[in-house]
């Protein structure tokens, strides 16, 4: 008597020839509870497996039939299923037909002579390696979405990464880079021109009288003056070259692979451009100039670590606002007794504590 079929009843493809064999073996199937469906031939097999639920094919084929052969494998490309466990029922094989089978793309091969109970027991065994290759089938589809998952997520967290760091490291007024960044990068620079033997760099510009185009024209003037301010510098230096904004008119330009001469040529195009540039906000024109301070690794001898280059570069700056501004003034200018002065008072000077990484959400123009 037949067993009671389930959701997970296995769906055996029987094709056979013989009318009289396709009736008998499929009695012996669906007395073990599996779910039979008949084919009489290759066409109609080809049928069934692509159309329907087929676990596993027994194909009754004679011996001597050489486009049979293919059969097994041509089941398999049209069937859905990740694997198709084909079994050959044949009359008698001797084992070099067996062989012929087997290296065909069957994965096994039964006689008519062989009993139903060995039959049924190669077919289970068939059915479990069956279920295993779907097992395995699934758990790679899992993991494929679960990777696919993983790298939209990492490809997210990527791009919100690079959006924290331009946060973090880009002046949101100017978009130029910030104090903290350019510090960043004059100790990278620095090291690499010690390194190698090059010379390095520093500008440091601050607008004359700033306060006043503020007060009279109105910070969102001020704002676009700073914002015209980085155009300028950014098109006056070289590709390789850092423009920051370090407070409130203050701007840096970090000049890697530039000696004294180089320096002072940038920071006089600087100051010139600036000062013949004519920003026009709501119909006003406002002109403003620039003082400079300009320093420079290992020119200036009594600069030793990245620090010291900001530090003479800003009192070179200084000097150049006190002796009239609208100029630019290097450190080499400055009397020697001035710099030996400047150097100790760096090195007296307690350590700056380190400074917390602002929060994006909370960055502010400076």
């Amino acid at each position: 008597m037949a067993g009671k079929k389930t959701p997970n009843t296995a769906h055996i493809l029987l094709m056979s020839h013989s009318p009289a064999e396709s009736w008998r073996r499929g009695e012996q199937l669906e007395a073990v509870g599996w779910h039979v469906v008949q084919a009489a031939d290759s066409v109609a097999a080809l049928s069934a497996a692509k159309g329907q639920r087929v676990d596993l094919a027994l194909l009754h084929l004679p011996v001597d039939d050489m486009v049979a052969m293919d059969l097994p494998n041509v089941l398999r490309s049209v069937c859905p299923a990740e694997y198709l466990p084909v079994i050959i029922l044949a009359d008698n094989p001797a084992e070099q037909h067996r062989c012929r089978f087997l290296d065909s793309g069957a994965d096994d091969v039964i006689s008519l002579s062989t009993s139903a109970d060995e039959a049924v027991a190669r077919i289970r065994a068939m059915l479990r390696i069956k279920r295993l290759h779907d097992q395995l089938a699934t758990s790679r589809l899992a993991l494929e979405e679960s990777l696919d998952r993983e790298r939209r997520l990492m490809g997210k967290l990527r791009r919100e990464n690079d959006h924290l760091q331009i946060l973090v490291t880009t002046d949101p007024l100017t978009r130029v880079q910030n104090r903290r960044s350019l510090l960043d990068l004059l100790e990278h620079e620095f090291k690499i021109a010690r390194r190698y033997g090059q010379s390095l760099s520093l500008l440091c510009l601050d607008v004359d009288h700033f306060k006043v185009v503020n007060d009279s024209h109105g910070h969102p003037s001020g704002d676009y003056v700073l914002k015209e301010l980085a155009v300028i510098l950014t098109r006056a230096v070289r590709d390789s070259d850092v423009v920051a904004r370090t407070g409130g008119e203050e701007f840096c330009v970090l000049l890697p692979k530039a000696g004294r001469e180089q320096a002072a040529q940038f920071a006089e195009r600087i100051r010139t451009e600036i000062c013949n540039r004519k920003f026009i906000v709501h119909g006003e024109t406002i002109h403003v100039t620039a003082s400079l301070g300009a320093a420079t690794w290992p020119a200036d001898a009594e600069i030793t670590e990245p620090e010291m280059l900001y530090y003479f570069g800003d009192q070179a700056l200084l000097v150049a606002k006190e002796s009239g501004r609208d100029r630019v003034v290097a450190a080499c200018e400055l009397d020697p007794a001035v710099r030996n002065r400047l150097r100790r008072q760096y090195e007296a000077a307690p350590a700056a504590p380190e400074e917390p990484i602002p929060c994006p959400s909370a960055l502010e123009p400076i």
